[in-house]
């Protein structure tokens, strides 16, 4: 009775945010996407979080890393058809951690930490593309969107006085849909990583070749995928492979062929 209640409550909040915005199509996936944030809104928060990174890390003295990021984020910017939109930069922060992140509006940060394993500019060139492909595709603007959802549901139940119902909405929301929600948008961002990287001219077995050596000892259990917001590493080289074939074909047909570009 409960979950009947808790879907009925999700269904309706779903429906009333439906009746009132657009759905618009994601980038070179065609996946319809609701969102209720503009594009402005959505870079006015990612220029607000950048700064504050800036101020958190230093920007990278590595001339080499500098002029790869450099490289790779306009050729896939340039390549792409779409990148006039973002005010776009590229950041090569000086940290151990083996991380990247992208914000809206065409910010994209890639940590010192991660680049010292990197062999190629190809490998970079995935990295860099993935993290294009979340602000391409608006990730950040949707997870916000869809935590209005979750909020909206959650202020329908407050008035049952069910702290239990509350506690099984908020349960069934993080782990029904709002981290398989997001999973599938890494799935994503990686599809479309895979094909702007292709388009740009460098080879995207890079990036099954990068992801796997950087992957390599790791094991994520089933459960533990289930809880994560990122999916397992097998599923992601598995997923990346199975879309390998067409990612090759825009590969074939790039203007520039830059393969595995310089060594880092």
């Amino acid at each position: 009775m409960h979950m009947k209640i808790i879907t009925t409550c999700a269904v309706a909040a779903l429906s009333l945010v439906a009746g009132l915005t657009s759905c618009r199509s994601v980038p070179f996936t065609d996946r319809p996407q609701l969102m209720l944030t503009s594009e402005a809104e959505e870079a006015q928060m990612g220029l607000t979080a950048f700064s504050q990174y800036k101020s958190q890390y230093n920007r990278s003295a590595n001339g080499t890393y500098n002029a790869a990021l450099s490289r790779c984020g306009s050729a896939i910017v340039n390549s792409s058809g779409l990148g006039s939109n973002y005010k776009w930069d590229f950041q090569v922060f000086q940290s151990n951690e083996q991380n990247a992140f992208a914000l809206p509006g065409g910010k994209v940060a890639v940590y010192s930490g991660l680049m010292d394993l990197m062999h190629n500019e190809a490998e970079l060139a995935f990295v860099v593309a993935h993290e294009i492909a979340h602000v391409y595709a608006r990730h950040g603007g949707e997870r916000v969107s869809w935590g209005y959802i979750k909020t909206l549901g959650a202020t329908a139940l407050s008035a049952t006085d069910n702290s239990d119902l509350r506690q099984l909405y908020d349960l069934a929301a993080d782990y029904g849909v709002m981290k398989p929600f997001s999973r599938s948008n890494e799935y994503e961002a990686d599809q479309i990583g895979l094909l702007l990287m292709a388009k740009a001219g460098y080879n995207p077995k890079a990036a099954v070749e990068f992801w796997s050596r950087f992957t390599e000892g790791k094991t994520t259990g089933t459960l533990s995928g289930l809880m994560s917001t990122h999916p397992r590493d097998e599923d992601r080289i598995e997923a990346l492979n199975e879309f390998m074939p067409t990612a090759l074909e825009a590969y074939n047909k790039a203007k520039v062929k830059r393969g595995y570009g310089a060594s880092l």
